[in-house]
């Protein structure tokens, strides 16, 4: 025991000795040296640094760093170069010590995994002339220190997290060659001093959302620039036109910003340039003939833009031109034919414009072409055939069009051929079998014409085609069995067409297919059992033939499958049980067959229907299986037209239903109560001699009760309601009105008021973003001839400034609480200003004295939708899913994106604005409040909201329906809306209803309030009518409309704007599924709507899989541009 004892201080010894050793070593290296292992000591415990290759030679008992990896030593042994890049050192901050190599040139710590701060010391480097720290997490500010550093000739910042302006002080650094700051957070605008920095080769700032303001022409000195990068920033305004004097420039990447106005025809001096990217802006005027004299160019995207006028020849000079790209504009004329003198061009992109006139078959010069898209035009004429002479075409789309005549066999020419797209235009003949002769083709798209003939079956010598389809053509003949050697095919549509015959077993070896399409045809005999291979299935429409026989158990197969249609056949037998294993499905339609037995229990499996169950018109007996209760998200089921019995109780748990028909059938006892069953008409239940009314849902009334004493008893009930609805409701007005409500509108406030409002007090003007006119110039706007609209929150006014600008006025109404510090005003500007999404109205700035308030805006130019639906009754459905798409996705934004969240509380057309291209931006946030924010308490006690886009709710002190507060609202608003204080009483009354509703006076705003109103949208969207309107039902209100037409068994076709009628299938699809959202938005109850995030995916669903649809825009080819910032 005491031998242990006496080791102990042994050890004690020993370990003091050796830590002195360290300690003593440590202090014999260079003050360089310890500066370095600076870098190890604050390196996260959870990393070795030691482990790193580079710095495994770091040796703290060298007497000198110089030996080390990375360090570049003087002669006098001082350190002069730091570069350790892609070197794991996991630093939480940058040492300070670094700051005392005083005689360091060069600093590399790119891609360290280093965060925290800049350094501000690091300004004392004056002898650095080259800094990155780029690829790291860095945050804060650029210190402005780093302006010392007068021999600094390459800064490298970018990809970090860096926040705060660009500092001005760079401007000092006379030396710097480049400056690249891309991607990051910073925010404020380009400081004009950067234009003295007469060195500067590259100057990249894109991918900095917040950055703002107009580009400064001073930077049109910087002459020996040679890159120029501000793409996906909050640029706005013009394009200098001095850029012209950037005669080394060869690089301009100034994409996804909102520069506006033309492009300079100054860019054509720009001799050097290589790379011209302004695609995704708003730009406008023509394309400047002078860019035909940049004979370097090798890349011009000028896509996304709203450029106008004719495609000049003088591109065709562009002799080094390899890829151009004018799509999604508002071109017109003729496509240039000397566009044929560009042998080198790849890539040629005009989709998405007006073109007309012929295809030039002199494109065919174009040896190098590989991708020639022209679809969404209206080129006529037919296909020139020497198209076949561009050997290395790879694609080739021309779909949407007025093209004409037979498809060239020469297409089997171009063997590097692997998409073609001929879709929706005028073409005849049969399709070329040397076409199934290229060994590369993998989409073939010939939807929408007019072709004849049989599919040949040399098809199966095509063994790349991943999609075939030839839907809505006159296509005849029986279907090849060789199809099913296409082991690739992934999409397969043969729809109205005039196929005969059986449908081939062998489909069933494509065991990659997820589509298969054959509606609308003539095919007769039973379904191949061997279809259960397509494991991979997700959609098979069969209806619309002449098939007989059982429905194959080997559909149990199909877990992925979400669409089976095969309505309109000669099905017989029952449906088979392993229909269980259908997981994913969300529409199953086997209306109009012959089909026999009861519905199998497993269908109430199904949890994953959504969209509809249809069993309608066929022989099926028994009762309703009490599984089916478990379909709780069905939104529509139709069991109509059979012969089945018992009880539809159980039907009372379908609570996502907007759709039922159960007539024709011998269903017996009573119609459930349910608010939803209740909505229903009596051509829901036709034909059920023993179904009957009931009180309370379990029990009967007598059968000999006559229909005029339940009408009678029903009117009693809906005459008390209404009259006490009426009592509560001016209760509840006077009680707003004698508590002088917050949002009462001031009489000052109103338009045409007699009330004069001052402009002669000081005025306060706060831009958002760098701004080049005064509020003398706003203020110059303000007259009533420039006054565009009046809403709830104010009147607007387009405002045409001196410098050629054009923005919106909302100058806001007046309100008693005004002088409160906090109001609607303050609540809005709050966090607005630095919102910055693609379809949410961009807000500049604010201005107000003690008298006005205003807001200024982005102006956009095409007015609303509400004016769109109401105006143009031809707007197609491509064009209204755009506009659905883009305002659920600025929606989206505010509820998801946005920290605090962001309610909108007034989504209605009239604040949806649309612009020449049709792209939606969400308007109007004069109701806006954040949620979470120290004044949404207050704020929340508002009235909000606009007449017909408040969703159904529960009044604070009574509880009835919302068809009666509605009921209410519309029948006697107008009734009692006589003059008390002018304006007060009749707009209170209107504002009351809304109270007793869920956008009413408590705490009951939540999203889904914002997405009911944005459901009611899409309804208008759809059936091209009002929110409210006589031609709804006397004034009922588009969802119950919807309902009861859904209701009464109409089909839901009559929903739709009837200008909408007629199109392909394939649209009334989308237009029906974007109908099944629309009702899935305005549930009642706020719980079982969608978030927005969920209404864009569905929306995006619809369009799925979006490359085959015969709609979408295809995409332009941008890969040259993705990393110019």
């Amino acid at each position: 025991m005491e031998r242990k004892k006496s080791k102990k201080p042994l050890f004690i010894f020993w370990l003091c000795t050796s830590v002195l050793q360290v300690v003593v070593v440590v202090n014999s290296l260079s003050p360089d040296g310890q500066a370095l292992l600076s870098l190890l000591s604050v390196s996260s415990s959870a990393a070795d640094p030691y482990s790193s290759p580079i710095l495994s030679s770091w040796n703290p008992s060298n007497p000198t760093p110089c030996s080390w990896q990375g360090i570049t030593c003087s002669p006098q042994q001082r350190v002069i170069s730091l570069s350790i890049p892609n070197t794991f050192l996991n630093l939480s901050s940058i040492p300070s010590h670094i700051s005392s190599l005083s005689s360091l040139q060069l600093l590399n710590l790119s891609t360290t995994n280093i965060s925290g701060p800049i350094p501000p010391s690091f300004g004392s480097l004056t002898q650095l002339r080259l800094l990155d720290l780029s690829s790291n997490s860095l945050s804060g500010p650029i210190p402005q220190e780093l302006g010392k550093l007068t021999s600094l000739q390459f800064l490298f910042l970018n990809t970090n997290g860096l926040s705060g302006t660009i500092p001005q002080q760079l401007a000092n650094l006379s030396s710097l060659q480049v400056l690249c700051l891309q991607d990051n957070l910073l925010n404020g605008s380009i400081p004009l001093q950067l234009g003295s920095l007469v060195s500067l080769q590259q100057l990249r700032i894109g991918g900095n959302p917040y950055i703002t303001g107009e580009i400064p022409s001073q930077l049109g000195l910087l002459t020996n620039l040679t890159t120029f990068g501000a793409a996906a920033t909050g640029l706005s305004g013009v394009i200098p036109p001095t850029f012209g004097n950037l005669i080394n420039l060869e690089t301009l990447a100034l994409y996804d910003t909102d520069v506006f106005g033309s492009i300079p025809p100054e860019l054509g001096f720009c001799s050097e340039l290589r790379n011209l990217y302004l695609h995704m802006n708003k730009l406008t005027g023509p394309i400047p003939p002078e860019l035909g004299k940049l004979q370097k160019l090798t890349s011009m995207l000028l896509w996304g833009n709203s450029l106008s006028g004719s495609i000049p020849a003088e591109l065709s000079n562009c002799s080094s031109l390899v890829v151009l790209d004018v799509s999604a504009n508002d071109l017109s004329g003729e496509i240039p034919g000397d566009l044929g003198k560009l042998n080198v061009l790849e890539q040629l992109h005009l989709s998405d414009n007006a073109l007309t006139g012929l295809i030039p078959w002199k494109l065919s010069n174009c040896t190098s072409l590989m991708v020639l898209q022209l679809d969404k035009n209206q080129l006529s004429g037919p296909i020139p055939s020497q198209i076949g002479e561009l050997k290395n075409l790879q694609s080739f789309f021309l779909w949407g069009n007025l093209v004409s005549g037979s498809i060239p066999p020469a297409f089997g020419n171009c063997t590097e051929l692997y998409a073609l797209d001929l879709s929706r235009n005028k073409l005849t003949g049969s399709i070329p079998e040397e076409i199934f002769s290229l060994k590369k083709l993998s989409k073939l798209l010939l939807l929408g014409n007019s072709l004849t003939g049989g599919l040949p079956r040399g098809v199966a010598r095509c063994q790349s085609l991943v999609r075939l389809r030839l839907g809505e053509n006159q296509l005849s003949g029986q279907i090849p069995k060789e199809i099913g050697q296409l082991q690739n095919l992934v999409f397969l549509d043969l729809y109205l067409n005039h196929f005969s015959g059986s449908l081939p077993s062998e489909i069933g070896n494509i065991s990659v297919l997820e589509l298969l399409d054959v509606h609308n045809n003539y095919i007769t005999g039973n379904i191949p059992i061997q279809l259960g291979g397509l494991v991979n299935l997700e959609q098979l429409d069969l209806s619309r033939n002449n098939f007989t026989g059982e429905i194959p158990w080997s559909f149990g197969n199909f877990t992925y499958l979400n669409k089976l249609i095969l309505n309109n056949n000669l099905l017989t037998g029952a449906i088979p049980k392993s229909i269980k294993n259908l997981h994913k499905i969300t529409l199953l339609d086997l209306s109009f067959n012959s089909l026999s037995g009861p519905i199998p229990p497993e269908i109430g499996y199904l949890t994953s229907l959504t969209i509809s169950l249809d069993l309608n018109s066929n022989r099926f007996i028994g009762e309703i299986p009490e599984t089916i209760s478990g379909l709780t998200q069905l939104q529509s089921l139709d069991i109509s037209h059979n012969k089945l019995s018992g009880r539809i109780i159980v039907l009372s748990s379908l609570t996502s239903l907007t759709s039922l028909n159960v007539s024709y059938n011998n269903f017996s006892g009573p119609i459930p109560v349910t608010p939803f069953f209740k909505t229903l008409n009596h051509n829901s239940f036709l034909e059920n001699p023993h179904l009957c009314e009931s009180l309370d849902g379990s029990t009967c009334s007598s059968h000999l009760m006559r229909r005029n004493a339940l009408k009678s008893a029903k009117t009693i009930v809906l005459v008390a309601v209404i009259l006490i609805s009426v009592t509560m409701a001016v209760i509840a007005i006077w009680i707003l009105f004698t508590r002088n409500h917050k949002y009462v509108i001031d009489k000052s406030g109103l338009p045409n008021s007699s009330t004069e409002e001052d402009f002669s007090y000081p005025w306060t003007f706060i831009p958002f973003q760098k701004l080049s006119f005064s509020i003398e110039n706003i203020l110059n706007c303000l007259r009533d001839e420039n006054v565009i609209g009046k809403g709830f929150s104010g009147v607007v006014y387009k405002a045409e400034l001196p410098n050629g600008e054009v923005i919106a006025v909302k100058k806001l109404w007046k309100t008693k609480k005004d002088e409160e510090p906090i109001d609607s005003f303050a609540a809005e500007i709050q966090i607005l200003g630095h919102i910055r999404h693609r379809n949410i109205v961009k807000l500049l700035g604010y201005c107000s004295n003690k008298s006005v308030k205003l807001l200024l805006y982005n102006y956009v130019p095409n007015g609303n939708l509400h004016q769109l639906l109401q105006n143009n009754r031809n707007l197609d459905w491509e064009t209204r899913y755009k506009i659905a798409v883009g305002s659920a996705q600025g929606l989206a934004y505010l509820h998801h994106d946005c920290l605090p969240t962001i309610l909108h509380r007034d989504v209605k057309c009239n604040n949806i604005l649309l612009d020449s291209k049709y792209e939606a931006y969400l308007a109007d946030f004069g109701l806006a409040k954040l949620m979470n924010s120290p004044n949404y308490q207050q704020a929340m006690s508002r009235v909000a909201g606009s007449h017909g886009y408040i969703a159904p709710g529960k009044c604070f002190l009574i509880n009835f329906s919302s068809l009666i507060v509605s009921l209410f609202c519309m029948k006697f608003s107008y009734l009692l809306s006589f003059e008390i204080s002018s304006f007060f009483f009749s707009f209170q009354l209107n504002e009351s209803c809304i109270i007793l509703a869920e956008y009413g006076y408590t705490v009951n705003i939540t999203e889904k309030s914002d997405v009911y109103s944005y459901g009611v949208v899409l309804l208008e969207i759809l059936s091209g009518r009002s929110a409210i309107e006589p031609q709804i039902g006397e004034g009922l209100h588009i969802v119950e409309w919807v309902k009861k037409k859904m209701g009464s068994f109409e089909p839901a076709l009559t929903v739709l704007d009837p200008k909408l009628q007629g199109l392909s299938d394939q649209m009334v699809q989308e237009m029906l599924q974007t109908l099944g959202i629309a009702m899935f938005c305005v549930n009642s109850s706020p719980s079982e709507r969608p978030t927005m995030k969920e209404v864009v995916a569905l929306l995006m669903e619809v369009k799925s899989p979006p490359e085959e649809l015969s709609g979408k825009t295809s995409q332009p080819l941008i890969k040259q541009s993705s990393t110019q910032r």
